[in-house]
Protein backbone atom coordinates (compact mmCIF):
# COMPACT_ATOMS: atom_id res chain seq x y z
CA UNK A 1 0.00 0.00 0.00
CA UNK A 2 1.37 3.38 -0.99
CA UNK A 3 1.93 5.97 1.71
CA UNK A 4 0.82 9.46 0.79
CA UNK A 5 3.11 12.46 1.07
CA UNK A 6 1.03 13.62 4.03
CA UNK A 7 1.63 10.33 5.85
CA UNK A 8 5.35 10.51 5.19
CA UNK A 9 5.48 14.10 6.34
CA UNK A 10 3.55 13.23 9.52
CA UNK A 11 5.91 10.31 10.22
CA UNK A 12 8.87 12.65 9.80
CA UNK A 13 7.28 15.24 12.06
CA UNK A 14 6.45 12.64 14.73
CA UNK A 15 10.00 11.23 14.54
CA UNK A 16 11.37 14.73 14.98
CA UNK A 17 9.22 15.20 18.10
CA UNK A 18 10.21 11.84 19.64
CA UNK A 19 13.92 12.15 18.94
CA UNK A 20 13.89 15.72 20.20
CA UNK A 21 12.28 14.56 23.46
CA UNK A 22 14.84 11.77 23.82
CA UNK A 23 17.74 14.14 23.25
CA UNK A 24 16.44 16.51 25.91
CA UNK A 25 15.84 13.63 28.32
CA UNK A 26 19.14 11.78 27.95
CA UNK A 27 21.57 14.40 26.74
CA UNK A 28 20.45 17.84 27.88
CA UNK A 29 19.58 16.61 31.40
CA UNK A 30 23.04 15.10 31.91
CA UNK A 31 24.69 18.12 30.37
CA UNK A 32 22.88 20.49 32.71
CA UNK A 33 23.50 18.25 35.73
CA UNK A 34 27.23 18.05 35.02
CA UNK A 35 27.43 21.80 34.50
CA UNK A 36 25.67 22.55 37.80
CA UNK A 37 27.76 19.93 39.60
CA UNK A 38 30.94 21.53 38.32
CA UNK A 39 29.83 24.98 39.47
CA UNK A 40 28.83 23.73 42.93
CA UNK A 41 32.06 21.76 43.36
CA UNK A 42 34.04 24.90 42.52
CA UNK A 43 32.04 26.87 45.10
CA UNK A 44 32.49 24.13 47.68
CA UNK A 45 36.22 24.03 47.01
CA UNK A 46 36.58 27.80 47.33
CA UNK A 47 34.46 27.83 50.48
CA UNK A 48 36.47 24.97 52.03
CA UNK A 49 39.72 26.78 51.28
CA UNK A 50 38.47 29.94 53.01
CA UNK A 51 37.52 27.98 56.16
CA UNK A 52 40.88 26.13 56.17
CA UNK A 53 42.79 29.41 55.81
CA UNK A 54 40.76 31.07 58.59
CA UNK A 55 41.35 28.17 60.99
CA UNK A 56 45.05 28.09 60.08
CA UNK A 57 45.40 31.80 60.77
CA UNK A 58 43.55 31.49 64.09
CA UNK A 59 45.85 28.66 65.16
CA UNK A 60 48.98 30.63 64.24
CA UNK A 61 47.80 33.61 66.23
CA UNK A 62 46.94 31.60 69.34
CA UNK A 63 49.28 28.64 68.97
CA UNK A 64 46.45 26.35 70.00
CA UNK A 65 45.24 23.09 68.58
CA UNK A 66 42.06 22.85 66.50
CA UNK A 67 40.06 21.79 69.52
CA UNK A 68 41.10 24.88 71.38
CA UNK A 69 39.62 27.23 68.72
CA UNK A 70 36.19 27.15 70.27
CA UNK A 71 35.58 30.81 69.67
CA UNK A 72 36.03 30.31 65.91
CA UNK A 73 33.58 27.42 65.80
CA UNK A 74 31.05 29.20 68.00
CA UNK A 75 30.90 32.15 65.61
CA UNK A 76 31.02 30.03 62.40
CA UNK A 77 27.85 29.75 60.32
CA UNK A 78 27.79 27.69 57.10
CA UNK A 79 26.42 29.17 53.86
CA UNK A 80 23.53 27.93 51.73
CA UNK A 81 23.00 24.19 52.03
CA UNK A 82 26.61 23.59 52.90
CA UNK A 83 27.61 21.46 55.87
CA UNK A 84 31.12 21.45 57.27
CA UNK A 85 32.95 18.60 58.96
CA UNK A 86 36.38 19.28 60.49
CA UNK A 87 38.73 16.46 61.31
CA UNK A 88 42.06 16.67 63.13
CA UNK A 89 45.25 15.01 61.97
CA UNK A 90 44.14 11.78 63.66
CA UNK A 91 40.92 11.71 61.54
CA UNK A 92 38.79 12.52 64.58
CA UNK A 93 35.70 14.63 63.99
CA UNK A 94 36.26 17.76 66.08
CA UNK A 95 33.41 19.80 64.58
CA UNK A 96 30.31 19.21 62.44
CA UNK A 97 27.62 21.69 61.45
CA UNK A 98 24.99 19.19 60.29
CA UNK A 99 22.70 18.39 63.25
CA UNK A 100 19.72 17.36 61.07
CA UNK A 101 18.13 14.01 60.57
CA UNK A 102 20.28 13.42 57.49
CA UNK A 103 22.99 11.93 59.76
CA UNK A 104 23.00 8.29 60.80
CA UNK A 105 22.29 7.49 64.41
CA UNK A 106 25.67 5.77 64.76
CA UNK A 107 27.95 8.62 63.69
CA UNK A 108 31.58 7.71 64.52
CA UNK A 109 33.86 10.10 66.31
CA UNK A 110 36.90 8.87 64.40
CA UNK A 111 36.76 8.21 60.63
CA UNK A 112 39.46 5.59 60.24
CA UNK A 113 38.75 5.02 56.55
CA UNK A 114 39.14 8.71 55.68
CA UNK A 115 41.70 9.03 52.85
CA UNK A 116 42.74 12.63 52.06
CA UNK A 117 44.43 11.58 48.81
CA UNK A 118 41.12 10.88 47.08
CA UNK A 119 40.29 14.57 47.48
CA UNK A 120 43.59 15.89 46.15
CA UNK A 121 43.81 18.15 43.09
CA UNK A 122 40.33 19.60 43.74
CA UNK A 123 38.62 16.25 43.32
CA UNK A 124 35.21 15.65 44.81
CA UNK A 125 33.40 12.58 46.06
CA UNK A 126 29.72 11.66 45.84
CA UNK A 127 28.87 9.10 48.51
CA UNK A 128 27.56 8.70 52.09
CA UNK A 129 30.86 10.00 53.46
CA UNK A 130 31.83 6.78 55.17
CA UNK A 131 28.20 6.03 56.14
CA UNK A 132 27.92 9.19 58.24
CA UNK A 133 25.07 10.51 56.05
CA UNK A 134 21.89 8.68 55.11
CA UNK A 135 21.81 10.01 51.54
CA UNK A 136 24.50 10.70 49.02
CA UNK A 137 26.30 14.00 49.36
CA UNK A 138 28.92 15.92 47.41
CA UNK A 139 32.10 16.33 49.44
CA UNK A 140 35.16 18.51 48.89
CA UNK A 141 38.21 18.50 51.20
CA UNK A 142 40.89 21.11 51.95
CA UNK A 143 43.77 20.52 54.44
CA UNK A 144 44.41 22.80 57.44
CA UNK A 145 48.15 23.21 57.22
CA UNK A 146 51.00 25.47 58.12
CA UNK A 147 54.29 25.06 56.33
CA UNK A 148 54.81 21.30 56.11
CA UNK A 149 52.53 20.40 59.00
CA UNK A 150 48.92 19.29 58.51
CA UNK A 151 46.72 19.88 61.54
CA UNK A 152 43.46 18.63 60.13
CA UNK A 153 40.99 18.70 57.29
CA UNK A 154 37.97 20.77 56.31
CA UNK A 155 35.37 18.71 54.43
CA UNK A 156 32.43 20.67 53.00
CA UNK A 157 29.29 18.83 51.97
CA UNK A 158 26.10 19.54 50.15
CA UNK A 159 23.22 17.13 49.34
CA UNK A 160 23.35 15.81 45.80
CA UNK A 161 19.57 16.17 45.46
CA UNK A 162 20.03 19.95 45.52
CA UNK A 163 21.98 19.79 42.25
CA UNK A 164 19.53 17.29 40.78
CA UNK A 165 16.52 19.44 41.66
CA UNK A 166 18.17 22.46 40.07
CA UNK A 167 18.90 20.46 36.90
CA UNK A 168 15.31 19.19 36.85
CA UNK A 169 13.98 22.74 37.15
CA UNK A 170 16.10 23.87 34.16
CA UNK A 171 15.18 20.75 32.19
CA UNK A 172 11.50 21.44 32.85
CA UNK A 173 11.92 24.90 31.34
CA UNK A 174 13.55 23.28 28.29
CA UNK A 175 10.65 20.80 28.03
CA UNK A 176 8.12 23.64 28.12
CA UNK A 177 10.11 25.57 25.49
CA UNK A 178 10.33 22.44 23.33
CA UNK A 179 6.57 21.89 23.53
CA UNK A 180 5.97 25.51 22.52
CA UNK A 181 8.35 25.07 19.56
CA UNK A 182 6.52 21.89 18.54
CA UNK A 183 3.21 23.72 18.75
CA UNK A 184 4.55 26.59 16.65
CA UNK A 185 6.04 24.13 14.15
CA UNK A 186 2.48 22.99 13.41
CA UNK A 187 2.32 26.19 11.36
CA UNK A 188 4.78 24.51 8.97
CA UNK A 189 2.61 21.39 8.94
CA UNK A 190 -0.56 23.31 8.05
CA UNK A 191 1.32 25.38 5.47
CA UNK A 192 2.50 22.13 3.90
CA UNK A 193 -1.09 20.85 3.95
CA UNK A 194 -2.59 23.97 2.43
CA UNK A 195 0.06 25.09 -0.06
CA UNK A 196 1.70 21.80 -1.10
CA UNK A 197 -0.27 18.65 -0.26
CA UNK A 198 -3.79 19.74 -1.28
CA UNK A 199 -2.63 21.32 -4.59
CA UNK A 200 -0.52 18.23 -5.35
CA UNK A 201 -3.54 16.06 -4.61
CA UNK A 202 -5.58 18.03 -7.14
CA UNK A 203 -2.75 17.79 -9.69
CA UNK A 204 -2.53 14.01 -9.14
CA UNK A 205 -6.29 13.54 -9.63
CA UNK A 206 -6.23 15.74 -12.73
CA UNK A 207 -3.27 13.83 -14.18
CA UNK A 208 -5.12 10.53 -13.62
CA UNK A 209 -8.19 11.89 -15.40
CA UNK A 210 -6.11 13.17 -18.30
CA UNK A 211 -4.38 9.77 -18.50
CA UNK A 212 -7.84 8.22 -18.95
CA UNK A 213 -8.49 10.60 -21.84
CA UNK A 214 -10.84 12.91 -19.94
CA UNK A 215 -9.27 16.16 -21.14
CA UNK A 216 -12.39 18.15 -20.21
CA UNK A 217 -11.88 17.45 -16.48
CA UNK A 218 -12.19 20.79 -14.65
CA UNK A 219 -11.41 19.75 -11.07
CA UNK A 220 -7.92 21.28 -11.18
CA UNK A 221 -8.39 24.60 -9.39
CA UNK A 222 -4.87 25.44 -8.19
CA UNK A 223 -4.09 29.16 -8.22
CA UNK A 224 -0.79 29.15 -6.31
CA UNK A 225 1.67 31.81 -7.38
CA UNK A 226 4.66 29.46 -7.14
CA UNK A 227 6.26 26.43 -8.78
CA UNK A 228 3.25 24.21 -7.97
CA UNK A 229 0.98 26.79 -9.57
CA UNK A 230 3.22 26.74 -12.65
CA UNK A 231 2.95 22.94 -12.81
CA UNK A 232 -0.85 23.13 -12.50
CA UNK A 233 -1.06 25.80 -15.20
CA UNK A 234 1.19 23.76 -17.48
CA UNK A 235 -0.93 20.66 -16.88
CA UNK A 236 -4.15 22.54 -17.66
CA UNK A 237 -2.55 24.00 -20.78
CA UNK A 238 -1.36 20.53 -21.81
CA UNK A 239 -4.85 19.07 -21.34
CA UNK A 240 -6.32 21.89 -23.38
CA UNK A 241 -3.81 21.30 -26.16
CA UNK A 242 -4.40 17.56 -26.06
CA UNK A 243 -8.15 18.14 -26.20
CA UNK A 244 -7.70 20.48 -29.15
CA UNK A 245 -5.35 17.94 -30.72
CA UNK A 246 -8.00 15.26 -30.39
CA UNK A 247 -10.60 17.52 -31.96
CA UNK A 248 -8.09 18.47 -34.64
CA UNK A 249 -7.41 14.79 -35.29
CA UNK A 250 -11.12 14.13 -35.75
CA UNK A 251 -11.43 17.11 -38.09
CA UNK A 252 -8.24 16.03 -39.85
CA UNK A 253 -9.61 12.56 -40.53
CA UNK A 254 -12.95 13.99 -41.56
CA UNK A 255 -11.35 16.51 -43.95
CA UNK A 256 -8.88 14.12 -45.51
CA UNK A 257 -11.64 11.53 -45.94
CA UNK A 258 -13.74 14.15 -47.68
CA UNK A 259 -10.85 15.32 -49.87
CA UNK A 260 -9.98 11.79 -50.90
CA UNK A 261 -13.56 10.58 -51.23
CA UNK A 262 -14.73 13.37 -53.55
CA UNK A 263 -12.25 12.78 -56.42
CA UNK A 264 -12.39 9.01 -55.96
CA UNK A 265 -16.19 9.10 -56.17
CA UNK A 266 -15.98 11.19 -59.33
CA UNK A 267 -13.39 8.90 -60.92
CA UNK A 268 -15.35 5.78 -60.00
CA UNK A 269 -18.64 7.25 -61.21
CA UNK A 270 -17.32 8.38 -64.59
CA UNK A 271 -15.45 5.13 -65.23
CA UNK A 272 -18.53 3.03 -64.34
CA UNK A 273 -20.67 5.23 -66.58
CA UNK A 274 -18.29 4.75 -69.48
CA UNK A 275 -18.12 0.98 -68.93
CA UNK A 276 -21.88 0.41 -68.75
CA UNK A 277 -22.49 2.73 -71.71
CA UNK A 278 -24.23 5.53 -69.83
CA UNK A 279 -21.64 7.89 -71.30
CA UNK A 280 -21.47 7.43 -75.08
CA UNK A 281 -18.06 6.74 -76.67
CA UNK A 282 -17.97 10.11 -78.36
CA UNK A 283 -17.97 11.79 -74.89
CA UNK A 284 -15.28 9.54 -73.38
CA UNK A 285 -12.52 12.03 -74.14
CA UNK A 286 -14.32 14.78 -72.25
CA UNK A 287 -14.93 12.69 -69.16
CA UNK A 288 -11.49 11.10 -69.22
CA UNK A 289 -10.12 14.65 -68.96
CA UNK A 290 -12.23 15.12 -65.83
CA UNK A 291 -10.94 11.79 -64.44
CA UNK A 292 -7.37 12.92 -65.17
CA UNK A 293 -8.02 16.23 -63.43
CA UNK A 294 -9.31 14.42 -60.34
CA UNK A 295 -6.32 12.07 -60.42
CA UNK A 296 -4.00 15.10 -60.60
CA UNK A 297 -5.82 16.51 -57.59
CA UNK A 298 -5.21 13.29 -55.66
CA UNK A 299 -1.55 13.33 -56.69
CA UNK A 300 -1.18 16.92 -55.54
CA UNK A 301 -2.83 16.09 -52.23
CA UNK A 302 -0.60 13.07 -51.53
CA UNK A 303 2.52 15.01 -52.58
CA UNK A 304 1.69 17.77 -50.11
CA UNK A 305 1.11 15.24 -47.35
CA UNK A 306 4.37 13.47 -48.13
CA UNK A 307 6.23 16.77 -48.03
CA UNK A 308 4.74 17.82 -44.70
CA UNK A 309 5.43 14.44 -43.11
CA UNK A 310 9.01 14.38 -44.38
CA UNK A 311 9.84 17.52 -42.39
CA UNK A 312 11.28 17.06 -38.90
CA UNK A 313 9.99 18.70 -35.71
CA UNK A 314 11.83 21.95 -36.52
CA UNK A 315 10.26 22.21 -39.96
CA UNK A 316 11.75 21.72 -43.44
CA UNK A 317 15.48 21.58 -44.01
CA UNK A 318 16.63 24.83 -45.57
CA UNK A 319 19.46 25.68 -47.94
CA UNK A 320 20.19 29.38 -47.49
CA UNK A 321 21.46 31.42 -50.39
CA UNK A 322 21.49 35.04 -51.53
CA UNK A 323 19.07 35.90 -54.34
CA UNK A 324 16.94 38.68 -55.84
CA UNK A 325 13.33 38.50 -54.65
CA UNK A 326 12.08 40.53 -57.60
CA UNK A 327 13.24 37.85 -60.03
CA UNK A 328 11.44 35.17 -57.99
CA UNK A 329 8.20 37.21 -58.04
CA UNK A 330 8.49 37.84 -61.78
CA UNK A 331 9.07 34.16 -62.65
CA UNK A 332 6.24 32.99 -60.37
CA UNK A 333 3.79 35.52 -61.83
CA UNK A 334 4.54 34.22 -65.35
CA UNK A 335 3.37 30.75 -64.21
CA UNK A 336 -0.11 32.11 -63.44
CA UNK A 337 -0.61 34.28 -66.54
CA UNK A 338 -2.90 31.71 -68.15
CA UNK A 339 -5.05 31.27 -65.02
CA UNK A 340 -5.41 35.03 -64.64
CA UNK A 341 -6.44 35.50 -68.29
CA UNK A 342 -9.23 32.92 -67.90
CA UNK A 343 -10.76 34.93 -65.03
CA UNK A 344 -9.73 38.32 -66.47
CA UNK A 345 -7.66 39.07 -63.35
CA UNK A 346 -5.12 41.88 -63.54
CA UNK A 347 -1.79 41.16 -61.80
CA UNK A 348 -0.15 44.34 -60.45
CA UNK A 349 3.48 44.16 -59.25
CA UNK A 350 4.95 46.93 -57.11
CA UNK A 351 8.71 46.90 -56.43
CA UNK A 352 10.64 49.35 -54.16
CA UNK A 353 12.97 51.97 -55.62
CA UNK A 354 15.93 50.57 -53.68
CA UNK A 355 16.67 46.93 -54.36
CA UNK A 356 18.00 44.47 -51.76
CA UNK A 357 18.92 40.86 -52.09
CA UNK A 358 17.55 38.44 -49.49
CA UNK A 359 19.05 35.42 -47.73
CA UNK A 360 16.75 32.40 -47.62
CA UNK A 361 15.97 29.05 -49.23
CA UNK A 362 15.07 30.17 -52.75
CA UNK A 363 13.09 27.05 -53.64
CA UNK A 364 10.99 27.19 -50.46
CA UNK A 365 10.26 30.92 -50.89
CA UNK A 366 9.13 30.23 -54.46
CA UNK A 367 6.79 27.58 -53.03
CA UNK A 368 5.37 30.09 -50.53
CA UNK A 369 4.74 32.66 -53.25
CA UNK A 370 3.26 30.01 -55.56
CA UNK A 371 0.76 28.82 -52.92
CA UNK A 372 -0.28 32.36 -51.98
CA UNK A 373 -0.83 33.36 -55.62
CA UNK A 374 -2.67 30.13 -56.31
CA UNK A 375 -5.07 30.84 -53.41
CA UNK A 376 -5.50 34.48 -54.44
CA UNK A 377 -6.48 33.51 -57.97
CA UNK A 378 -8.88 30.75 -56.83
CA UNK A 379 -10.82 33.03 -54.52
CA UNK A 380 -10.74 36.23 -56.61
CA UNK A 381 -13.80 37.39 -58.43
CA UNK A 382 -13.97 37.67 -62.21
CA UNK A 383 -12.56 40.93 -63.62
CA UNK A 384 -10.74 41.76 -60.36
CA UNK A 385 -7.08 42.36 -59.62
CA UNK A 386 -4.28 40.98 -57.47
CA UNK A 387 -1.51 43.23 -56.10
CA UNK A 388 1.93 41.81 -55.34
CA UNK A 389 3.98 44.33 -53.41
CA UNK A 390 7.60 44.21 -52.24
CA UNK A 391 8.92 46.80 -49.74
CA UNK A 392 11.79 47.33 -47.31
CA UNK A 393 11.55 47.89 -43.56
CA UNK A 394 14.59 47.79 -41.31
CA UNK A 395 16.67 44.67 -41.96
CA UNK A 396 13.70 42.88 -43.52
CA UNK A 397 12.09 42.69 -46.93
CA UNK A 398 8.32 42.25 -46.86
CA UNK A 399 6.21 40.65 -49.60
CA UNK A 400 2.45 41.23 -49.78
CA UNK A 401 -0.09 39.30 -51.89
CA UNK A 402 -3.48 41.03 -51.89
CA UNK A 403 -6.65 39.96 -53.66
CA UNK A 404 -10.12 41.50 -53.87
CA UNK A 405 -12.13 38.32 -53.68
CA UNK A 406 -14.50 36.61 -51.28
CA UNK A 407 -12.38 37.10 -48.14
CA UNK A 408 -12.14 34.89 -45.05
CA UNK A 409 -14.65 34.93 -42.17
CA UNK A 410 -13.16 36.35 -38.95
CA UNK A 411 -13.98 33.12 -37.11
CA UNK A 412 -11.75 31.17 -39.51
CA UNK A 413 -8.65 33.41 -39.56
CA UNK A 414 -6.87 31.50 -36.78
CA UNK A 415 -7.69 28.13 -38.32
CA UNK A 416 -6.60 28.59 -41.94
CA UNK A 417 -3.06 27.42 -41.08
CA UNK A 418 -4.29 24.01 -39.95
CA UNK A 419 -3.82 21.08 -42.28
CA UNK A 420 -6.92 20.26 -44.35
CA UNK A 421 -8.88 23.15 -42.88
CA UNK A 422 -11.29 24.74 -45.31
CA UNK A 423 -13.87 27.40 -44.64
CA UNK A 424 -17.43 26.68 -45.66
CA UNK A 425 -17.09 29.27 -48.40
CA UNK A 426 -13.91 27.60 -49.64
CA UNK A 427 -15.45 24.15 -49.65
CA UNK A 428 -18.41 25.36 -51.67
CA UNK A 429 -16.35 27.43 -54.11
CA UNK A 430 -13.12 25.47 -54.61
CA UNK A 431 -13.12 21.88 -55.75
CA UNK A 432 -9.41 21.55 -56.50
CA UNK A 433 -7.73 22.69 -53.29
CA UNK A 434 -6.07 20.24 -50.94
CA UNK A 435 -6.38 22.30 -47.76
CA UNK A 436 -2.67 21.99 -46.92
CA UNK A 437 -1.21 24.84 -48.99
CA UNK A 438 -1.30 27.40 -46.19
CA UNK A 439 0.03 24.82 -43.72
CA UNK A 440 3.08 24.41 -45.94
CA UNK A 441 3.44 28.19 -46.22
CA UNK A 442 3.34 28.60 -42.44
CA UNK A 443 5.88 25.81 -41.83
CA UNK A 444 8.34 27.29 -44.35
CA UNK A 445 8.12 30.84 -42.97
CA UNK A 446 8.50 29.64 -39.36
CA UNK A 447 11.51 27.54 -40.37
CA UNK A 448 13.13 30.79 -41.60
CA UNK A 449 12.38 32.39 -38.18
CA UNK A 450 10.19 34.90 -40.00
CA UNK A 451 6.54 35.91 -39.70
CA UNK A 452 3.47 35.76 -41.90
CA UNK A 453 0.25 37.67 -41.20
CA UNK A 454 -3.17 37.73 -42.82
CA UNK A 455 -5.68 40.57 -43.02
CA UNK A 456 -9.07 39.73 -44.46
CA UNK A 457 -12.57 41.14 -44.66
CA UNK A 458 -15.36 38.89 -45.81
CA UNK A 459 -16.67 40.02 -49.19
CA UNK A 460 -13.82 42.53 -49.67
CA UNK A 461 -10.58 40.57 -49.99
CA UNK A 462 -7.53 39.09 -48.31
CA UNK A 463 -3.92 40.15 -47.91
CA UNK A 464 -1.02 37.88 -46.86
CA UNK A 465 2.27 39.53 -45.77
CA UNK A 466 5.47 37.63 -44.99
CA UNK A 467 9.00 38.77 -44.17
CA UNK A 468 12.45 37.70 -45.37
CA UNK A 469 15.79 38.77 -43.94
CA UNK A 470 17.99 40.99 -46.10
CA UNK A 471 21.32 39.62 -47.24
CA UNK A 472 24.31 41.09 -45.33
CA UNK A 473 26.02 42.16 -48.55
Amino acid sequence: MKNSILTKFFIGYFSFAVFGFMIITYWSTNLIYNHLLKENVEELSAYSQIIADDISNAMNNSGDEILDNCSFFQNFKPLKNYNVTILDSNKKIVYATDKSGNLNNTTPTVVNDFNPSVYSHDKHQINNFYNIYKTKIISVMKPISNSDTTYGYVVTHMPRYVVKESSYDITFIIYVTYIIILALSLIIFFNFMWFIYLPLKQIRLAAMEYAKGNFEYDGLKVNNDDEIGDVASSLKYMSKQLNNSRKYQKNFISNISHDFRSPLTSIKGYLEAMIDGTIPPEDHSKYLSIVLSEANRLEKLTSGLRELNSWNSTGPELLFEEFNMENVIASTVETFQGSCEKKHIELIIQFPQKHYNVCADKGKIEQVLYNLLDNAIKFSNMNSKIIIKLYNKGDKVYCSVKDFGMGIPSTSLDKIWQRFYKTDLSRGRDKTGSGIGLSIVKEIILAHNETIDVISTEGVGTEFVFSIKKAKS
